[in-house]
């Protein structure tokens, strides 16, 4: 099926675009991807943060389809995607990066750009110690292998339980509390981001589009997040976009990474923290300059 273009940031100037969605069984659960462009040009695999889907990348991906063919995945318990079975074996990086690299393997993409936001960046971290050799290039956007524990504690309190909404208006006033950090700059784009984020319940209610028990596992695994070993080993071209505000990657974690991997490209995007919405002129012109690395 097809869908036009979302509503975009004023600031990006949009051009028309059409956005075609597949739903793929991806280590036997159906996911639901958002492909942008025409296959035949250069990959990019765009993955979202922890309670976060693939319509996040939609201003960006359409101000990239005339040049690149774009891949944006609901990962496993999220949006469109199918619920996992095993959580505590299945809502886990590796998992997820078994199915991006099944992805990649279904769209025939031999090679590809991989930008990833949040938990996004993590799993590009493991599909790129799984294949290196198909990983041109890679963006953590203000992600890396060692986490500030104030601001893992932050997340865990804003993902735990099910809460329900009577309406869309409810989910936004939640949405712009926890999702402040982006940076959005309109009303139009938090409007979106909260109809994006919902799913009606059989009450009649709103929830939050995941499984909750995503952010169960999370809040069970995440004190042990530790990627140094895997981020030391990328061969590949790496770009860290670090939100200016970020407390999730302050500052002193970017240098750690700065000292062990010297020719990292660093990007500081100010105006937002943890993380960049990637929806702005000057983030997406950053974005093009990542991509011609």
């Amino acid at each position: 099926m097809t869908h036009p273009n979302p509503t975009s940031n004023p600031d990006t100037a949009t051009p028309g675009r059409v956005v075609r969605d597949h739903f793929v069984a991806l280590c036997g659960y159906e996911t639901r991807i958002r492909q942008w462009g025409a296959p035949g040009k250069p990959a990019i695999i765009m993955v979202h943060g922890l309670a976060r889907l693939s319509h996040d990348f939609d201003i960006l991906a359409s101000q990239l389809a005339d040049d690149y063919f774009i891949l944006c995945p609901d990962i496993i318990g999220r949006g469109y995607s199918a619920w996992a079975n095993n959580p505590e074996e299945e809502y886990v990086p590796a998992f997820y990066a078994r199915q991006m690299i099944e992805m990649m393997d279904h769209f025939n993409i031999d090679r590809c750009s991989w930008i990833g936001t949040s938990m996004g960046g993590i799993i590009g971290m493991a599909v790129t110690s799984m294949i290196p050799e198909r990983i041109e290039r890679l963006l953590l956007n203000d992600m890396g292998p060692e986490l500030a524990q104030e601001a893992v504690d932050r997340i865990k309190a804003y993902v735990g339980g099910t809460a329900e909404f009577a309406s869309i208006a409810e989910i936004e006033t939640v949405l712009r509390t926890i999702y402040g950090p982006f940076g959005l700059s309109n009303d139009a784009e938090w409007a979106e981001l909260a109809m994006n984020s919902a799913r009606r319940l059989p009450n009649g209610k709103f929830a939050m589009h995941y499984d909750s028990r995503v952010m169960d596992v999370f809040r069970d695994q995440i004190d042990d997040y530790d990627a140094w070993n895997i981020f030391n080993a990328i061969a590949c071209p790496v770009t860290l976009f670090s939100g200016a505000k970020s407390d999730l990657i302050p500052q002193k974690i970017v240098q750690k990474m700065q000292a062990a991997k010297p020719e990292m490209q660093v990007v500081s995007l100010e105006n937002c923290g943890h993380a960049p919405y990637l929806n702005t002129r000057t983030q997406i012109e950053a974005v093009k300059i990542f991509l011609k690395r």
